[in-house]
């Protein structure tokens, strides 16, 4: 019988981690896996561009003896030259930085601002949640890239001025999304037993419920970032956003408008390059929502 008992094993499993069960869940999803290879090559070609153009004599300055060179490996312009002689993929990769830069740095400080009104409005109710949400009711009956518009066209074009419009403007959609978690989270069991301990409301907010409520923040975030790069694109369009001859995708589209028709690589590169790091961010969205919660799946 002691034989017996000896020979037995005992297996054990290890229980995987929030984190670990959501990259599980998001790496089954071969589409999702698409959309962030896609954006890490944009981020490494945009982060790594010095090493493969000169960002002041190839995507900046005039040099009207290459003007409208065709896209070729043979004339080392890969992707061909504009009317002034510079080159597009110089001024694709260099105006990535700025896109995705100002996309992602607007949306971290509008989902700052946002889950701080949000968590607030939320937690303590009453007239505070009045006050706060009726304020971003005023925002939110404003379409976003109007109220974009609108303060870029009061503070003037530029990329500082840009990155305060973009952010403003994301604020109210973060707020109403942590605001809904945060109802739901704040009648919990641990959150009550944590007033009971009479642990302070700061602490309670940031330790308690915030952790709690980021999984549907990190998915708007995605997606929100996609919208930004969109907005950006248009408003230096409109010649609102960064102003040139600085590159960026928008504005290169707004000055090889008149081009398209006997150059279009013009306006296609800069265009493949807006709809890629769109289309990879609302793949990485919906990758991580359903990797979240699997139940949105079903």
């Amino acid at each position: 019988m002691s034989g017996k008992n000896d020979n037995k094993q005992v297996t054990t499993y290890k229980k995987k981690s929030q984190l670990e069960s959501i990259w599980f869940r998001y790496k089954k999803n071969r589409l999702a896996m698409v959309g962030l290879f896609m954006l890490a090559i944009m981020i490494l070609l945009a982060v790594s561009a010095p090493l493969f153009a000169d960002y002041q004599k190839d995507a900046v300055s005039q040099n009207m003896k290459l003007r409208y060179l065709e896209p070729s490996f043979v004339n080392g312009h890969i992707f061909g030259t504009d009317h002034y002689g510079r080159d597009v993929f110089a001024r694709v990769i260099y105006g990535g930085r700025i896109s995705l830069f100002v996309g992602l740095t607007s949306v971290i400080i509008s989902a700052l601002a946002g889950t701080t009104i949000g968590s607030v409005a939320g937690y303590y109710g009453g007239r505070v949640d009045n006050t706060l949400m009726r304020l971003m009711d005023v925002l939110l009956a404003i379409p976003q890239n109007l109220l974009a518009i609108s303060i870029v066209a009061a503070l003037g074009p530029g990329m500082f001025n840009l990155l305060i419009a973009m952010s403003v403007s994301g604020i109210p959609e973060f707020s109403r999304i942590v605001r809904a978690s945060v109802l739901n989270i704040k009648n919990q069991e641990f959150v009550e037993a944590a007033v009971a301990c009479g642990t302070n409301d700061a602490r309670i907010i940031r330790k308690y419920i915030v952790p709690n409520a980021i999984g549907p923040l990190i998915v708007q975030a995605t997606l929100a970032v996609a919208k930004a790069i969109l907005s950006i694109s248009a408003l230096s369009f409109i010649g609102l956003g960064v102003s040139p001859p600085t590159p960026e995708w928008g504005s290169m589209l707004s000055e090889a408008k008149s081009d398209m028709r006997l150059y279009p690589y013009l306006v296609i590169i800069p265009g493949i390059a807006i709809m890629l790091s769109v289309v990879a961010l609302n793949l990485i969205g919906d990758g991580l929502r359903d990797s979240i919660d699997p139940r949105l799946k079903n």
